[in-house]
């Protein structure tokens, strides 16, 4: 287990280096460094070649389309950011809706020419996403440790607002934005309308069935698939633009990203193989530790597998059991909980998320810039949203 955990850094150099230093495509240096992850921890090829497949398959049908719609749709757009307080409007709807990397997919285009604010817009989803219902992060470990979602809002919200703020602060001080001053259109609603769809569909999968539980919730899952919101943003963005632009429609700049994110959730699945996330895990299952325990709990595994909603799920399946031992079993305390599982899972973003993947071709970053600005900014978001928590915890 310790060999397999201080691999999981040196892969993350070797990725970096082979990117930064040698100018292999991204994706050729995530497929190598998986294999030879693989086989270093003992996984047979079979299973290195399985795990991975399984893991590129998800991260394209997750994710795939979106982002070569995000790719396109960005042509037939204004070649200018939104502004900043409308783009981060847009970045706490995509937040809201689920998955941070098929919101972030459609956003490809917001932060254009404007680095800084397409980190901090890729921060301020990673904060909002596992903290502010009706996403599926945040209500996922409220429902595991048999909180309500009403009372982990009341802890999530400052949370989450001064996590945005943290995140926005340190990107500032790190980058200089150097763009035009970002303008209203309404083009942009090619890229308004599927993420509110998101948001809509969260909604509907809320435990309390807000939106029935028959055809409107059967029609905003169909509504929300990859495919439908693929085609809705190209759909709107071609007829918004005004004018047919066959020639943007057939760029396939695209294409690298699209390999790279797959190759990424390739990483990930052979990480997962090894079980390592999980074990570790289990370490910082020690009483003392209190709030800290579900914090780490799903920071490590988010940190060792890549994926917020497995990290969720495992840490909450984890603690649950211990929550009386934790000093965690009051109404409150199981909404703290809650929402410190969602705080673990934003840290740290890196090479084996597709999030990450999105973000810097976003900003325009090469794989060390990115690690040290969104992965450290990520980590920075999840310690001040703790923060925050351990003191509603005490003045409560």
């Amino acid at each position: 287990m310790l060999v397999a955990a201080l691999l999981v850094p040196v892969a993350i150099a070797v990725v970096v280096i082979a990117v930064y230093r040698f100018g292999v495509p991204a994706f050729l240096a995530l497929m190598f460094v998986a294999i030879g992850y693989g086989l270093a921890t003992d996984l047979p090829f079979k299973s290195v070649d399985k795990a991975f497949a399984l893991g590129f398959s998800t991260a394209m049908e997750q994710v795939g389309l979106l982002i070569v719609a995000g790719s396109l749709v960005g042509g037939l757009l204004p070649k200018y950011p939104l502004p900043g307080p409308a783009a981060g409007a847009v970045g706490l709807l995509a937040g809201m809706g689920g998955a941070g990397a098929e919101g972030l997919a459609l956003l490809q285009h917001v932060g254009v020419n404007a680095p800084r604010r397409a980190l901090a817009l890729a921060l301020g989803v990673l904060a909002f996403q596992p903290l502010i219902a009706p996403s599926p992060l945040a209500v996922a470990p409220a429902v595991v440790l048999k909180a309500e979602l009403g009372e982990v809002l009341w802890f999530a919200l400052p949370a989450a607002a001064v996590a945005g703020l943290a995140g926005w602060l340190y990107i500032r001080r790190q980058m200089s934005d150097g763009s035009r001053t970002g303008a209203l259109s309404w083009r942009w609603l090619a890229i308004v309308v599927p993420l509110g769809v998101l948001v809509l569909h969260a909604v509907a999968q809320l435990p309390s069935a807000p939106l029935g539980r028959a055809e409107t919730r059967e029609l905003l899952t169909g509504l929300s698939r990859p495919l439908m919101l693929a085609a809705m943003a190209i759909a709107l963005a071609v007829l918004l633009s005004g004018r047919w632009q066959p020639a943007v429609l057939a760029d396939t700049r695209w294409a690298t990203l699209l390999l790279t994110v797959g190759a990424a959730g390739g990483f990930s699945r052979v990480l997962d193989e090894i079980g390592i996330a999980e074990l570790l895990a289990e370490r910082v299952l020690t009483p003392q530790l209190g709030l800290l325990v579900p914090f780490l709990a799903a920071a490590i595994v988010k940190t060792m597998q890549g994926n917020s909603l497995t990290a969720v799920l495992t840490a909450s399946g984890m603690i649950e059991p211990m929550l009386p031992a934790l000093g965690l079993d009051g109404a409150a305390s199981r909404a703290i909980a809650a929402a410190a599982v969602g705080a673990g899972s934003i840290a740290i973003c890196h090479i084996n998320d597709p999030f990450f993947w999105i973000a810097t071709k976003m900003a325009g970053l090469s794989p060390g810039q990115g690690l040290r600005t969104l992965s450290l900014g990520s980590l920075i978001i999840a310690v001040a949203a703790l923060i925050v928590l351990a003191v509603l915890r005490l003045v409560l």
